[in-house]
Parts: structure tokens; C-alpha cells; sequence
């Protein structure tokens, strides 16, 4: 008899190990983390094609962070399209482009202040001519957001804005789909 006790006792620890683990998995991709294929290459060359972007779903959001969001737009399958980019400036912030101190040179500016974004491609400007526009505040509840490929990328610098209610994580580290999680880059958050 105690032998059947014993043994009972050790189905219900598996058992209860087993959902334990079933519930936290669940929690942590619910809650905390979720990995997204990416489609496109608008983030080149800090997130490329293919890729696989790993997010933190909790905490503020800052400037500099590279995050996925919901554009509230149908693609062509009738799909809701997410968006990957970089946010350039926050609710209260004022974002203007325009010409730099080097002759020629567009750059975009937050809080008055030019952005150094040593993140972009080689050869790859912050902001283009045509691009110059006046300051604008950016409303409560809002972000403006840019890809780091600023030659192929619809973003704010087209007067999009983003809704900070919208955005699904941070991207925290990416890999190569092709290579596998072993290619695991963690992405830094730029302050």
C-alpha cells in the first residue's frame, strides 16, 4: 500500500511540474516575450530580411528603441501590417528636419538637438532635402519613428505617426533565421 501511495504521489509531482511549466511558457510568451519574423528591409543593416526578432513586451519605451507596432493598415491579403523602426521622439518632443551645419547635409533634430545616428548604413543620410519640414510637437499618446534604412522606408519623416498603445515589444536581440537561434545578437538600447 504504500509502495501505491508512493508512487501516486510521484504522477502528481510530474503532473504539477509539467503544468507548471506548460503555465509558465505560456505566461512568458503572453506577457513578457514573443519572437516575430521580419519582412522587409527598411531596418538594413541593423535588422535585415529574414530575420527574427526577439521582444520584450513590458517596461517604457525610450528613444532609440527599435520596436514592432500595429499600423492599423490592411495589406493586400487583408492582413493588419506591423511595422518595424526605430523611435525618434517621444509625446512632448519636437522633431524638425533640416539642413545640417555640413553644407548639403539634412539631419534630423529632437528637442532642438541634431540626433547622432551612427546606426545608419554607410552612405545612408538621416534625412533628405525634400524630407525638411517644420518642428512639430509630437502629441500625447503618439511616437515618431524612422527606419535605419532611410532610402527604403515609409516612416514619420512622411508625417506618420505611431501609437504608443500599438506597439507590440521591443526588439531585444535578433538571429538569422537561416543560422538559427545560435546566431543570437542581442540589439542594444541607444539612449
Amino acid at each position: 500500500m504504500e509502495r501505491s501511495n508512493s508512487r501516486i504521489l510521484k504522477v502528481i509531482v510530474v503532473l504539477v511540474l509539467v503544468a507548471a511549466c506548460v503555465l509558465g511558457s505560456y505566461f512568458l510568451s503572453k506577457w513578457l516575450f514573443t519572437s516575430i519574423p521580419i519582412e522587409g528591409e527598411s531596418m538594413l543593416p541593423t535588422i535585415e530580411n529574414d530575420d527574427v526578432a526577439i521582444l520584450y513586451k513590458q517596461g517604457e519605451y525610450r528613444r532609440g528603441d527599435i520596436v514592432i507596432f500595429n499600423t492599423h493598415k490592411l495589406d493586400a491579403d487583408g492582413k493588419e501590417r506591423y511595422y518595424i523602426k526605430r523611435i525618434i521622439a517621444l509625446a512632448g518632443d519636437t522633431v524638425q528636419i533640416k539642413e545640417t551645419d555640413t553644407a548639403g547635409e539634412y539631419g534630423i533634430y529632437v528637442n532642438g538637438e541634431l540626433l547622432n545616428e551612427d546606426y545608419l548604413g554607410e552612405g545612408i543620410p538621416s534625412a533628405r532635402e525634400f524630407e525638411a519640414c517644420a518642428e512639430i510637437v509630437i502629441p500625447e499618446g503618439k511616437f515618431y519613428f524612422c527606419g535605419d534604412n532611410r532610402l527604403n522606408s515609409e516612416d514619420s519623416r512622411a508625417g506618420l505617426l505611431g501609437d504608443t498603445d500599438s506597439i507590440v515589444g521591443r526588439v531585444i536581440a535578433k538571429y538569422a533565421k537561416s543560422a538559427g537561434i545560435k546566431d543570437l545578437t542581442p540589439v542594444k538600447r541607444i539612449a
